[in-house]
């Protein structure tokens, strides 16, 4: 009988344990948060909101911010106050949220892993460990507004540059080719010019030196993107261009896919391709990364770890809803298993396009040791160079001697 008794406590106790971890059915389910952009957010709301099926015992609330960087902005300052237990977004994130303790881990296990890209999990990555569920493929293509430029697609991006200078005038244009997302976007154009972040020797790279002033970038900057009095001749833009290529005033532009329903609203006729190089038998390399879900450390503070850790690896990394967000956002999926049910030329055209793009490695391109990221130190660069007109090569040895610091350190969290 005592035997008996001690085993009915464990049992009570247990059954105790586990109605604290699972919601009942009858109470009140808790509150899943979501946070995310303005571009990813209306979609996940009009997926995610209210829903009580996908994590039984919880109900899914999504919030979106104005812009990306709104939500970053917000995300810096988050506590558990009134943080979110599922953060949306790049995979910067992970590199940030690990770091600052924010996110947590997640348990990719066998199935997962053969559903989700290994390089897609290292994109999630930080110091060995997956902090993210890659949800879709960020990158872009080279869209060139098929009204204006008639011949197809230019054979190299010298050939868009003497398009551009013989027709400026006559069209009216304003630029020539557009990074719509700024610097980030501009990847492709650079490295099309010979510059570029670092050196892809086969499947690895070499960040020990940055190209981004290598001597055959200064040269191509000076021959094609200044003119005779060492001013930009106007073909380079990056910052707030988007609307002028709408407009039909730039002929050419680099975006991703969340971007192309726009210039069809706008009249565009658009075709894509890869980013032509510096000859026709070579290609610029954009980025290509992945952005993913995130389970927050506040998630746990809030009694909902469980619950958004369902939502991110049931939901979000699954056929069914990486297929459901294709659907409304037009990315690329980043499950293996949902890809070939993608339909949509779009999503297709720059699926390919990214085949031609390099990997981007955060913990490298975020990495603050020499003062400023990759991004910011590459638009100071632009504007001194483009806007100033300072100097190009001592623009760029600056720019180098802070972005080889910061590869230097970020090394050390692959």
């Amino acid at each position: 009988m005592k035997r008996k008794g001690i085993v009915g406590i464990i049992a009570a106790s247990a059954l105790a344990i586990s109605a604290a971890l699972v919601p009942s059915a009858h109470a009140a389910p808790k509150t899943i948060l979501v946070w995310a952009d303005n571009d990813r957010g209306p979609q996940l709301k009009t997926l995610l909101d209210g829903n009580t099926t996908i994590a039984p015992g919880y109900v899914i609330s999504v919030k979106f911010y104005s812009a990306l960087d709104a939500l970053q902005s917000a995300w810096d300052k988050a506590t558990a106050a009134g943080g979110p237990d599922i953060m949306t977004g790049p995979a910067s994130i992970a590199t940030q949220g690990a770091a600052s303790g924010k996110i947590v881990s997640l348990p990719f296990g066998a199935i997962v892993k053969s559903q989700i890209p290994g390089a897609a999990i290292s994109a999630m990555s930080y110091r060995g460990k997956a902090y993210g569920m890659p949800t879709d493929l960020d990158t872009t293509g080279f869209i060139t507004n098929t009204g204006l430029y008639t011949a197809g697609v230019p054979a190299t991006m010298k050939d868009a540059v003497a398009w551009y200078l013989a027709n400026k005038s006559a069209k009216g244009l304003t630029g020539g080719v557009c990074a719509v997302d700024g610097t980030w976007g501009t990847q492709g154009i650079i490295t099309a010019f010979g510059g570029g972040a670092w050196k892809v020797k086969g499947s690895s790279i070499d960040a020990s030196s940055t190209l981004f002033n290598s001597t055959s970038f200064k040269s191509n900057i000076k021959t094609y993107l200044l003119d005779s009095s060492g001013k930009s001749n106007g073909f380079f833009q990056w910052d707030n261009c988007g609307d002028a290529f709408k407009a039909g005033k730039i002929p050419f532009a680099i975006t991703g896919a969340w971007n192309l329903d726009g210039f069809t609203k706008a009249g565009i006729k658009y075709s894509i391709s890869s980013v032509p190089g510096s000859t026709a038998t070579t290609n610029g390399a954009q980025w290509v990364n992945y952005s993913g879900a995130y389970v927050t450390s506040f998630a746990a503070q809030h009694g909902v770890a469980l619950g958004a850790q369902k939502v991110v690896m049931n939901y979000l990394g699954s056929v069914d809803g990486q297929v459901a967000m294709y659907k409304a956002s037009k990315r690329p999926p980043a499950n293996i298993n949902a890809i070939p049910l993608v339909t949509d030329p779009n999503t297709l055209g720059i699926t390919k396009a990214g085949s031609t793009g390099m990997a981007q490695i955060s913990p490298l391109l975020d990495d603050k040791a020499g003062g400023t990221n990759w991004y910011d130190t590459i638009a100071a660069a632009y504007t001194d160079i483009f806007v100033k007109g300072k100097d190009v090569s001592a623009t760029l040895d600056a720019a180098a001697a802070i972005i080889n610091k910061n590869f230097k350190d970020g090394s050390a969290n692959l």
